[in-house]
């Protein structure tokens, strides 16, 4: 009893200490109208382009930018920044009529003379292409530069990457970008490509103002362009302070509709614990990828809040490293796949807010609508341990250790698989690394683990910019293609896919890609994770997409409530 009391002493104590030191709140001029969204710092950047692909945080990016389309939940693009396009008899010319009128952000850093037009879209691709051409030469400037700009520009360039673009191998696909007049751009196309339109719907697909490049190359300044944003959403950045917060605040010029919320504070600084003592403490309105765990504890017909949850296009799964012999063995392979128990995972670690995959391309996706056969491989110990208990293997795991989107708990994750194969004879052992030494390991060729544990998160509904990045031998040894996985036949029904402009054909090649994955087995998929929001219930209107972000500019506040 005294060791009851005692505890319950420690826990009470703790409780008043936390709530006498808890931050100071935010000010009331921004809370009357305002919106706290408290989320990670993981992946953050004001360029969603230059992060790595598949894992960028894009609720702030979204807010800033448009792009020329978005597709949400069908295959269908909506034009957004374009009005209108045509596509030629022959598939290869992509002609984009732009909306008129739209004005980029006037800010501490920028005041732009003119409005949107096609200048800024041929510069946003042209950039992202690689082309040395995405600015103005030297004589057609009229200022007078004191080097010809597309040296400087080509020296920049050569410093900045593109990691979607690059996996997905945009430069091969586009031939040229140029504007027919201010409000019209002709994309030439090599060959037909049914994926050009998604992969400009693509949160990574954003438009810059060429005006602004042009100012900062005159001081050779033009890294400051994904440093200090300036775009046409419905949001402007305030100020910044790093890991910690972003404030955002209401674009009056926005051309498309406007914002019910004057201010928005996108609180970096907490893990996923942290988000809901937040959230319950009154200082967000919205947490964004909770603690599962947690979730349980929130009660049903609470009326301060509720849970808003959608299905994503996302992947959790374990790849295989193709450069090591014992992993180039198909049937050890196989046998470690049987050796994972799946449903255990996404009980104990996603808390049952994911489903167990049973196939590469997510269900929300159009392309899952063609019948496919369950992961071949489940869940089967017997079966794996005839395999796998005479070979003595000793595997090195890798772990990224930080927050990610589709694994709540990457090292929990591993513990368990590890557990499974020790359970028929394979001893595991688990290396924790950081983003930036699995970049310089790829980089100098020399990492040497025979699995990793990871995952892809996709920008549109399209699988070609979902299994393309992380299986073709165009990102083979590069940081999306972690499996260094190369198959002929899997790139030959990837480019059939685009050939054709029928979904239903699309689809059927990609499900034959599919199945030639789940037969070779370069990955093991694991887990889709649904996105999980915990909201404040005075806040209103709340449009969630599969790609983990969310318009700030449809939310609205009930009024009369605090």
């Amino acid at each position: 009893m005294r060791y009851k009391k005692l505890v319950m002493s420690v826990c009470w104590f703790a409780f008043m200490v936390n709530t006498v030191v808890a931050a100071p709140r935010v000010p009331e001029e921004l809370t009357d109208n305002g919106l706290i969204y408290c989320t990670h710092a993981s992946g953050f950047s004001f360029n969603p382009q230059t992060s790595d692909a598949g894992t960028s945080m894009n609720v702030v990016t979204e807010q800033i930018y448009n792009k020329l389309f978005e597709i949400s939940n069908t295959a269908i693009p909506t034009p957004i920044l374009a009005q209108s396009y045509s596509i030629s008899p022959d598939g290869k010319i992509i002609t984009i009529y732009l909306r008129k009128g739209i004005k980029f952000h006037h800010t501490d850093w920028f005041k732009p003379t003119r409005d949107f037009n096609a200048d800024d879209v041929v510069f946003s691709l042209n950039r992202v292409l690689g082309y040395e051409t995405y600015l103005p030469t030297l004589e057609q400037s009229a200022v007078d530069y004191k080097n010809p700009q597309y040296r400087i520009f080509h020296e920049q360039a050569k410093k900045v990457r593109f990691p979607y673009f690059e996996s997905i191998k945009l430069n091969q696909k586009i031939e040229s970008v140029k504007a027919l007049n201010p409000h019209t751009v002709q994309i030439t196309l090599f060959k037909p490509d049914a994926s050009i339109l998604s992969h400009l719907a693509s949160q990574y697909a954003i438009i810059f103002s060429q005006e602004y490049a042009v100012q900062l190359n005159a001081d050779d300044n033009l890294v400051q362009l994904d440093l200090l944003p300036v775009g046409t959403g419905p949001y402007k950045v305030k100020n910044y302070f790093r890991n910690q917060y972003v404030r955002l605040e209401k674009n009056e010029d926005y051309w498309k509709k406007d914002a019910k919320i004057k201010n928005i504070i996108i609180d970096l600084s907490t893990d996923r614990t942290g988000r809901l003592v937040k959230f319950f403490n009154g200082e967000c309105q919205i947490a964004s990828y909770p603690e599962v765990s947690q979730l349980g504890l929130l009660k049903e017909n609470d009326k301060r809040y509720y849970v808003k949850s959608a299905e994503g296009m996302n992947l959790a799964y374990l790849a295989f490293n193709f450069q090591n012999a014992v992993i180039q063995d198909e049937q050890v392979r196989r046998a470690i796949a049987q050796a994972i128990n799946r449903q255990r995972i996404i009980k104990t670690i996603y808390h049952n807010t994911a489903t167990v995959a049973n196939n590469i391309i997510p269900n929300i996706s159009w392309a899952s609508s063609v019948n496919t056969p369950d992961f071949a491989y489940d869940f089967n110990p017997s079966e794996a341990k005839k395999v796998l208990q005479d070979k003595q293997l000793h595997l090195n795991m890798w772990v990224l250790n930080e927050e990610q989107v589709y694994n709540p708990a990457p090292l929990k994750t591993a513990e368990l698989i590890k557990e499974d194969l020790n359970n028929v004879g394979v001893n595991v052992t688990i290396r924790s690394v950081t983003r930036t030494f699995l970049i310089d390991q790829l980089n100098k060729k020399s990492e040497n683990y025979d699995m990793i544990l990871t995952g892809w998160l996709a920008g549109n509904l399209d699988p070609d910019s979902f299994m393309r990045p992380i299986l073709s031998c165009n990102s083979a040894s590069e940081m999306t293609n972690l499996s260094n996985w190369c198959d002929e036949d899997f790139d030959q029904l990837m480019d059939k896919a685009l050939d054709s402009p029928n979904l239903w054909e699309r689809a059927h090649a990609y499900n034959q890609a599919q199945e030639l994955i789940l037969s070779k087995l370069p990955i093991v998929p694991l887990a889709n994770m649904k996105r999980v929001l915990v909201v404040n219930s005075r806040v209103r209107h709340i449009e969630m997409n599969p790609f983990g972000s969310l318009n700030f500019s449809t939310l609205s506040l009930r009024k009369g409530e605090k």
